[in-house]
C-alpha cells in the first residue's frame, strides 16, 4: 500500500496528539508525514524541523495547494474550520478537521456538503470511539445483552481550566466565538458516544451556564464567556431516556461515568478523564449477577487517534468499509445536539 500523504494545519494540539502519530505510522509505511501549515514562517519552521516534515508552509492555503498532499488534517480552534476545509476539498485532497466540525449546525452542513460534491473520504476527529470499551459497550448493547435499554446516564467533570498549564495551552477556548466550549469541545465526545453506541437522539433538551468567570491565565485572570457547564436530556428512537452533565472548570472533576441500565441487565463504563485521550473500563452485569470487568482501562492517550487514523488510511487507499469512522454527517448530528442545548434549536428531530 502506497503511503497516504499527509498535511497538517496548525500546530499546538497537533504537537502533542496528531504529529507523533503520524511519524509511529510513517515507520510503519502507513502514512507519510508530508507538511505542515502555520500562520507564521518561524513556527513552521520550527514544527517541521522539530517533528523531521520535508515541507514547512505559511498558510493554509499553500499547504491545500501543496502536489505531494494527499490528506489535509485540520488540527486548529473552531472557527477556523470552515475555510480549512473548503481550501483542502476545493483542491481535491480527503480531510480529517478536528472536532467540533463547525460553530453551527448551519457550518457543519455546508461543510458536509462541499464534501459531498468533492467525493472525497471527509472525516471528524471524534477518536473516543475507538477505545476498546467503548467498541465493547456499543457491541454488547446492540447485541442485547442488557436487554432492553431504559436508562443511559452520563456524568463528565473535569478540572481542565482550573489548571493554569491548561489555560497556559488552550485558552483560546475560554473566548466563545472561537466555537469551543465545554459542550462542544469535551462534551461533544460525549454526545457523539452517546448517539453511537443508542442510536440517534430526539427531544433534546438542556441547561448550560458560565460558572467560572475568569480562569487562572498565566498572566492573571483571563475573562472567560464561554460555556463551562452543561446538562442535557434526550430519548432514543426505542423510548430509554438519557442524561448528561458536565463540566470543565471541576476542581475535584472524577473523570467521565457512563451507566446503561436495561432490562437484563448494567453496564458501566468509566474513565479518569476527557474520553478523547483516557482509556475507558468497561464493566458490567446480567440480572442475578455480580458486577465485573469486562474492558481493562489499557492504553496511551494516542492509542484511539492511531486507530482512527489506521481505519482513514484503509478507506481512502482501497475503498475499506468506513467501520466506526465518524464522517461529517456524524459531525453535524453533534452538532445539532450542541445547538439544542444551547438554546439554537428546540430539538434535533
Amino acid at each position: 500500500m502506497t503511503p497516504l500523504r499527509v498535511g497538517v494545519v496548525g500546530l499546538h494540539y497537533a504537537a502533542a496528539t496528531h504529529l507523533p502519530v503520524y511519524a509511529a505510522l510513517a515507520r510503519e509505511g502507513i502514512v507519510e508525514l508530508a507538511a505542515v501549515a502555520t500562520a507564521h514562517r518561524e513556527t513552521a519552521d520550527e514544527a517541521a524541523r522539530t517533528h523531521g516534515v520535508p515541507r514547512a508552509h505559511v498558510g493554509f492555503e499553500a499547504l491545500c495547494a501543496d502536489p505531494g498532499v494527499d490528506l489535509v488534517d485540520v488540527a486548529t480552534r473552531p472557527s477556523r474550520h470552515a475555510a480549512m476545509v473548503g481550501a483542502a476539498l476545493g483542491a481535491g485532497k480527503h480531510v480529517l478537521c478536528e472536532a467540533p466540525l463547525a460553530r453551527s449546525t448551519e457550518e457543519g452542513l455546508e461543510m458536509a456538503a462541499t464534501a459531498d460534491a468533492a467525493g472525497r473520504v471527509a472525516a471528524v476527529d471524534m477518536q473516543s470511539r475507538f477505545w476498546p470499551g467503548l467498541a465493547e459497550l456499543r457491541r454488547r448493547v446492540q447485541d442485547g445483552w442488557i436487554g432492553r435499554v431504559d436508562n443511559v446516564a452520563v456524568q463528565a467533570f473535569y478540572p481542565t481550566f482550573t489548571n493554569p498549564a491548561a489555560v497556559r495551552g488552550s485558552g483560546w477556548c475560554a473566548d466563545a466565538a472561537h466555537g469551543a466550549s465545554s459542550l462542544r469541545v469535551h462534551g461533544l465526545h460525549t454526545a457523539d458516544i452517546v448517539r453511537w453506541v443508542f442510536g440517534d437522539l430526539g427531544d433534546v433538551r438542556g441547561l448550560v451556564a458560565r460558572r467560572a468567570p475568569t480562569w487562572p491565565g498565566p498572566d492573571g485572570p483571563l475573562p472567560a464567556d464561554s460555556v463551562d457547564s452543561a446538562a442535557w436530556t434526550a430519548r432514543t428512537a426505542d423510548g430509554a431516556l438519557c442524561s448528561v452533565h458536565s463540566s470543565w472548570v471541576a476542581p475535584g472533576g472524577g473523570g467521565w461515568r457512563l451507566v446503561a441500565h436495561g432490562a437484563e441487565g448494567v453496564l458501566v463504563a468509566e474513565a479518569a478523564g476527557h474520553t478523547g485521550h483516557f482509556p475507558v473500563r468497561l464493566s458490567g452485569a446480567r440480572t442475578g449477577e455480580e458486577t465485573g470487568e469486562l474492558v481493562a482501562a489499557e492504553g496511551t492517550a494516542t492509542e484511539p487517534f492511531t486507530r482512527l487514523v489506521r481505519t482513514l488510511v484503509a478507506h481512502v487507499a482501497d475503498g475499506a468499509p468506513a467501520a466506526d469512522l465518524p464522517t461529517f454527517a456524524d459531525g453535524v448530528a453533534a452538532l445539532r445536539i450542541a445547538d439544542a442545548v444551547d438554546g439554537g434549536l428546540t430539538s434535533v428531530d
